[in-house]
């Protein structure tokens, strides 16, 4: 179970799509110093990767954000964070 503060920014599969993540960070706010993550909690619901380009971009941004900030920065597992399904859509080669 997660604690949160409320309000909390909430994003859901975000499948690789590195350009779309930076955007949404751009229209809405991302988290950092000189942002808010001082007043909002981040949650992410899954399905970081496969189906896009930038798979690991992705998983390393929403990755760095998590140890920048542990305790505002929240990663739940999708069905795409699967060896099975990462070996069908992807992710495992572009990793190999």
């Amino acid at each position: 179970m997660l604690n949160l503060r409320v309000p909390a920014k909430i994003y859901g599969s975000i499948h690789g799509q590195y350009g779309d993540l930076l955007r949404l960070f751009h229209h809405w706010g991302g988290p950092s110093e000189n942002g808010d993550i001082d007043s909002f909690d981040y949650i992410f619901l899954g399905n970081y990767i496969d189906r896009g380009r930038y798979n690991l971009e992705v998983l390393c941004l929403l990755l760095s954000l998590k140890l920048k900030y542990p305790e505002q920065f929240h990663l739940l597992r999708g069905a795409h964070e699967d060896i099975k399904i990462n070996r069908n859509y992807g992710f495992g080669e572009e990793c190999a």
